[in-house]
């Protein structure tokens, strides 16, 4: 069943397409979305903090019991898990975004000629064959399609600049590419299909990625490859990331175009199924907190039961099993493995959503994830300048537990920024930008309470 909520009309006038509005938004997603931005720095710290051989062996930085520690924390608890609920959630912004287009009225047509009724009584026949059947035709699959691809290209124009101008890490052009393919040609599949189906492709592209990962293995293990060869060299590294930001910049360069080409690829049969998933999610009300709270609480305990020994019973076997490159190896099967974790993280947010009580936790967390975008950004600008060296240069010398210092100190930053934000503004800064250029006209940032208070 598609849970299609009443809200109020999404445009004022048939042509015009207009914004999201805060009326319109579902809390519980927000709240979801902020979880998941907080959560995706704790794997990301490393990437920003260390050479790039530090997210499969920490030993790069100290075989200390603290890194070791703070690694499989890391690495069975968030690794692949917020990753694949900001996907979700990006499946269900598809969604969100298409009910600006698929909630118009459609055609009614007559049964027999196909002439249009629309605007005629209701009992009236048809005034070409007297036919009294009609059928009410829903506007076209492709109707917003120029504009989804446009604002899916400025997307990737953001996440090709973060890449090339900031951090290698960036996920949002692998976002975007994904948003420039399949998923607006999926939307209106039936939502069990939607989610099922995108399960079984989620799966059929982790198995591509993990006969990836083997042969990588079988190449180590015979010789015909160095395990310092998967990574960047970290010596390189470390020079490039402590110098200027013309060194850093071409120092990243390279790696980013090796990873975009070589993992966009790989990744997009991933990333198109767990989008589907979310998709399917949001149309039958479970993402978007339309369930009971005690439907929410059954999920969570459900799927974190499963969740939990199937993270932990795989990581202890893949790290005696893959003795080469073990880190390598459960970066592939992280996520698969964890997909019930995630879930079962899911289901703990929305249900706390539901519950009044738990406002102080869930408030912040949703301004945090109405102002995504922008503490995505926010978040490797304040990483970049500590850890860099045309910055405080903190590149490769801090460990666990000091990584955590930073994590909750940028969490703090984040919090404070966007409940301060908000009270003055509607949206974050780049989410403002996106509309604007999204839709070519100035949106309204300043909130109307902000304009009468003052």
């Amino acid at each position: 069943m598609d849970h299609t909520p009443p809200t109020p009309p999404v445009h004022s006038e048939p042509s015009k397409i207009t914004p999201t509005s805060k009326a319109q938004r579902f809390g519980p997603v927000d709240t979801l979305r902020g979880f998941a931005l907080l959560g995706i720095l704790v794997p990301n710290i490393v990437v920003f903090a260390w050479p790039m051989m530090a997210m499969t062996d920490y030993t790069v930085m100290g075989d200390t019991a603290a890194n070791k520690l703070g690694y499989t924390i890391t690495a069975t608890a968030f690794t692949g898990k917020f990753m694949f609920l900001f996907a979700l959630l990006f499946g269900s912004g598809v969604i969100m975004y298409a009910r600006k287009f698929d909630s118009r009225p459609g055609k009614l047509l007559c049964k027999r000629c196909r002439y249009t009724l629309t605007g005629l009584p209701e009992d009236s026949p048809c005034p070409e064959c007297n036919c009294d059947e009609r059928i009410d035709r829903k506007p076209k699959l492709s109707e917003g399609a120029g504009l989804w691809y446009f604002r899916c290209g400025l997307l990737l124009a953001f996440g090709l600049l973060h890449a090339y101008g900031l951090w290698f890490g960036d996920i949002l052009t692998f976002y975007a590419i994904s948003g420039l393919t399949l998923l607006w040609w999926i939307r209106r599949l039936d939502p069990k299909i939607q989610f099922w189906g995108g399960l079984g492709l989620y799966y059929l592209g982790s198995v591509v990625m993990i006969g990836f990962s083997a042969l990588v293995y079988w190449a180590i293990s015979t010789g015909n490859m160095e395990v310092h060869e998967i990574s960047a060299d970290p010596v390189t590294e470390i020079v490039g990331y402590t110098g200027t930001y013309f060194e850093a910049f071409k120092t990243r360069f390279l790696t980013v175009l090796v990873m975009q080409f070589m993992f966009i690829p790989l990744m997009l049969p991933m990333l198109w199924g767990i989008m589907s998933m979310g998709m399917g999610l949001t149309r039958m009300g479970i993402l978007t907190g339309e369930r009971s709270l005690g439907f929410y609480v059954k999920a969570a305990i459900v799927c974190l039961t499963l969740g939990i020994p199937m993270t932990a019973v795989g990581f202890m076997f893949i790290y005696p099993t893959f003795d080469l490159v073990p880190g390598f190896i459960w970066q592939s099967f992280a996520q698969p493995l964890g997909i019930p974790l995630a879930l079962g993280y899911g289901a703990v947010v929305i249900a706390l959503s539901k519950w009044a009580p738990a406002k102080i936790i869930t408030t912040p967390l949703a301004a945090v994830g109405r102002m995504a975008l922008t503490n995505y950004f926010l978040q490797t600008i304040l990483c970049t300048t500590f850890f860099y060296g045309y910055g405080f240069g903190k590149f490769a010398t801090i460990e666990y537990p000091q990584l955590w210092l930073v994590v909750f100190t940028v969490w703090t930053i984040n919090i404070i920024f966007s409940m301060l934000w908000l009270r003055v503004f509607s949206m974050g800064p780049f989410e403002w930008l996106w509309r604007v250029m999204t839709y070519r006209q100035l949106v309204p940032i300043v909130r109307q309470s902000a304009l009468s208070d003052a």
